[in-house]
């Protein structure tokens, strides 16, 4: 009977202790349940009660029953697929330097948010959508969309922030922004400037994984997701194709959602050839004129040669300071750097000739004083003799002699010498009585040989540098077109 009283209290007293705290679990439960019967019938009132559409946007987006913190979708366990478009209305500034470009896009996202759903209220049929004001959006869940390849951007803000923000009655949002971004691109030079080259507009998700956001272009409407604007131009390039791709990334936190645009940039060659081919082509050919200017005219063909040089090396250092310093060779250093070594070879065959001109006249100079020296080592011989017959003999065999020598000699004047008889005895008596021999002094075989001319040997080597530069320029134009033309640079986008 004790025992039993004993539970008895026991059991009282427990049930008073905890009656407080039940009343109270009680009282949340039942709050809760009127707090979440409000909020489900805050869309459900009537014309009456939501009068304007202020109020109406109070109570779609208001704190306690919208939390911009939690994505679409989370309850669900599913992802948030997102639309996009993109708009291209310039591409400027493509930089070889810098490896970048800047564009102005109109950035268009699509997603469906339940929380967001009005179809069910009077209010779907007198506003299907809704466009907000810009400064709603820090109001509404958005996504963390960014461009992985940005170098530096912002939002237009002229005159206003250029935002849209627009809620259809089904839940879908449409937020579009126009963005000013300089993006990278990574450039293959090797054919500069005959290239063609692939810029990429990268966007991923920052922050949420594949598990709870996908990117998706939107070809809802068989129209594609990328749009240029039709007067689009640019002073170096021409935009001849663009695609719409997929490209998920792996990273050490996960796998991230990733879509890219690839803007197929095709390089304006006419205004290469113009300011670039044609210029220099000119120069090596006025280098080429030099070879048919007189090897003696000194001036002429040192100036027009060294013009030709600086040209081409100021014209290549103009080149080279608008492209970055890569490890490879593109086809501007192999079109200008020929051109220099033609117009280099130029002058080194004008100081060739010169060293041939500069021999043969030191030959024929060698010539001419050996036989002036031979000449006056036989006359040295000849007034040393004292016997008169001996000397008229002397005279007689060397005329003989000069006249059949004088058959095998070039016939220079300035081989024949005269000599006459000196006496006491009366000048007119003597000159009657002794005529003057006629002496011409002989020549060795060597010398007495005709030389060639020196001229007709520089001549020859200008004349054959006249036919085979030319040659050879148009030789090297035809490989170097035909090879990178047809060359294909292979492009690893990352």
């Amino acid at each position: 009977m004790i025992l039993s009283n004993i539970i008895i209290i026991v059991i009282l007293a427990a049930l008073f202790f905890q009656y407080p705290l039940f009343c109270e679990e009680q009282s949340a439960n039942k709050n809760n349940l009127i707090t979440n019967d409000l909020i489900g019938t805050n869309l459900q009132r009537n014309d009456a009660s939501i009068k304007t559409v202020e109020e109406f946007l109070d109570t779609l987006i208001n704190s306690s029953r919208y939390d911009r913190r939690i994505r679409p979708f989370f309850d669900q366990h599913k992802p948030c697929n997102v639309t996009m478009t993109i708009h291209i209305n310039t591409i400027s500034a493509i930089n070889e330097v810098n490896m970048d470009y800047n564009t102005d896009i109109i950035f268009r996202q699509s997603w469906y948010d339940p929380r967001l759903n009005y179809s069910g209220t009077d209010w779907a049929a007198k506003a299907p959508q809704i466009t907000l004001h810009y400064s709603l959006i820090d109001r509404i869940w958005v996504p963390d969309s960014f461009f992985r390849n940005a170098k530096e951007g912002k939002r237009s803000d002229i005159t206003v922030p250029n935002r849209l923000i627009r809620i259809h009655r089904d839940g879908k949002v449409l937020y579009s922004q126009r963005l000013l971004l300089k993006l990278d691109c990574q450039m293959k030079l090797q054919k500069f400037p005959l290239d063609n080259q692939t810029c990429v507009v990268n966007i991923g998700s920052y922050a949420f994984s594949t598990n709870d956001l996908a990117f998706y272009w939107d070809e809802s409407q068989n129209v594609s997701a990328i749009r240029v604007n039709e007067d689009l131009e640019m002073p170096d390039f021409v935009l001849s194709n663009h695609e719409a791709k997929y490209c998920n990334r792996t990273t050490a936190t996960g796998v991230y959602t990733c879509i890219e645009v690839h803007l197929q940039l095709q390089r304006n060659l006419e205004l290469y050839i113009q300011q670039l081919y044609l210029p220099s082509t000119l120069i090596v050919t006025i280098s080429f004129l030099g070879f048919w200017v007189d090897y003696k005219s000194h001036p002429a063909r040192t100036l027009l040669s060294l013009l030709s040089i600086v040209t081409i090396s100021t014209q290549a250092a103009g080149i080279r300071s608008q492209l970055p310093r890569v490890s490879y060779i593109k086809a501007i250093d192999v079109w200008m750097s020929a051109c220099l070594v033609f117009v280099f070879a130029g002058l080194l065959e004008y100081a060739l000739v010169n060293v041939i001109a500069r021999k043969g006249e030191l030959r024929q100079q060698v010539r001419f004083s050996k036989e002036v020296i031979g000449n006056r080592l036989a006359q040295v011989q000849f007034y040393k003799k004292d016997d008169a017959n001996d000397s008229a003999e002397t005279m007689e065999a060397l005329v003989h002699k000069s006249s059949g020598g004088d058959r095998n000699t070039s016939g220079n004047a300035s081989s024949h010498v005269q000599y006459s008889a000196m006496s006491n005895a009366n000048p007119l008596t003597s000159t009657q009585s002794n005529p003057l021999p006629q002496v011409v002094l002989p020549q060795p075989a060597m010398i007495a040989k005709a030389a060639k001319p020196v001229r007709d040997s520089a001549q020859f080597v200008d004349i054959i540098s006249a036919v085979l530069f030319p040659v050879a320029f148009i030789v090297f134009n035809i490989i170097y077109w035909m090879v990178y033309l047809n060359m294909q640079v292979e492009y690893v986008l990352k």
